[in-house]
């Protein structure tokens, strides 16, 4: 299971989750304190079947003000 602070475009994710299964593991999820949801990282991972889960959406940033889904 990977472990993140933020979410983007899921480069971070995909990079560890080649690490991984160099070492000969599996990927079994991936949980993310903050995500960007307006940026496509989150749902390229779910389109390629990762388990993802994140504490936080955000879903805009409008204004200076920060909106959660």
């Amino acid at each position: 299971m990977i472990i993140d602070d933020f979410l983007a475009n899921g480069r971070a994710v995909l990079g560890l989750k080649d690490i991984i299964e160099q070492a000969g593991a599996e990927l079994v999820s991936v949980g993310i304190v903050i995500e960007k949801g307006f940026q496509d990282g989150g749902q390229m991972l779910r389109d390629m079947g990762i388990d993802v889960h994140s504490l936080a959406i955000i879903e805009s940033i409008e204004d200076g003000k920060v909106i959660f889904k």
